[in-house]
């Protein structure tokens, strides 16, 4: 079966992509294996072993899309899209290949950085999932007060934290994958990040506002945080979303550093 993962409305993102690895792996043992269209970020899908054809055609999964946002995520992600499609494909674990340099180069950051470690990804497309910078700044320093290190991960450059004990940007996506194979714990947004680490079987702290859990249901290792404070968590993009949300999410907002710090220092040091 043939998936467009570049359809009119619906472009999977990079967090997606890491779900369809999912369903990928699980087909192979079936009879009708998936085989994908997709014309970007092709090293990606090639680590993480997905069959990619360049040439357009395949089922568009625009409705898919649709039926999740229309039913609030009330289930798992993965489930609408299987619902969808008409199949009962399994999930599982696809493996992920990462050469040595990209080892060696992960070896040397974190003897850089500092152990234990716990690699903060605080960029995302969508500002809506996008958690405070103030917040990811205060809780690295944070961190380094509780003797953990900390590694901002960036995409690409950001100013806005350079105040940060240590950040990087611009690396490839295996050397990613081995950076986030020797952190103790990974903290992103619902972003791509958290789907990858949690992929790779570290855990993972996703920060949730608008969108539920069940966007990571079908991986173990991540664990979704959200505040408490306001009733609109959850929202999944229907009422009483707002204008005002496109611009940030209140109740993110009401997730604090200290909740975090709480919760990183006693998985990683007990106490």
């Amino acid at each position: 079966m043939k998936i467009n993962l570049e359809g009119p409305q619906y472009y999977c993102g990079l967090g997606d992509l890491v779900m369809w690895a999912w369903l990928d792996a699980g087909s192979r043992s079936g009879p009708d294996p998936l085989v994908f269209h997709r014309t970007r970020n092709l090293d990606l899908a090639e680590m993480l072993g997905l069959t990619v054809d360049s040439q357009p055609g395949g089922i568009n999964l625009d409705e898919a899309f649709h039926l999740e946002v229309a039913d609030r995520g009330r289930l798992p992600r993965v489930d609408y899209i299987r619902r969808f499609l008409n199949i009962s494909t399994p999930l599982v674990r696809p493996s992920c290949q990462v050469n040595d340099d990209c080892e060696r180069w992960a070896e040397k950051t974190v003897k850089e950085a500092g152990q234990p470690l716990v690699l903060l990804f605080p960029q995302t497309a969508w500002r809506t999932r996008e958690w405070p910078v103030s917040y990811w700044i205060d809780l690295a320093w944070k961190l380094r007060d509780h003797g953990i290190a900390t590694i901002v991960s960036l995409h690409d450059q950001d100013q806005r934290f350079t105040n940060t004990p240590y950040y990087i940007w611009g690396f490839s996506f295996p050397s990613l994958a081995a950076l986030i194979g020797k952190a103790a714990v990974v903290v992103g947004n619902d972003s791509f990040p958290a789907h990858l680490s949690g992929t790779l079987g570290v855990p993972t702290l996703a920060l949730m506002g608008p969108t539920r859990a069940t966007v990571f249901a079908h991986i173990p290792e991540v664990v979704c945080l959200s505040s408490t404070g306001l009733e609109c968590t959850g929202c999944h993009f229907g009422a009483p979303f707002r204008p005002a949300c496109d611009q940030g999410c209140m109740s993110l907002y009401r997730l604090f550093p200290d909740d975090l710090l709480r919760l990183l220092v006693t998985r990683i040091k007990g106490s």
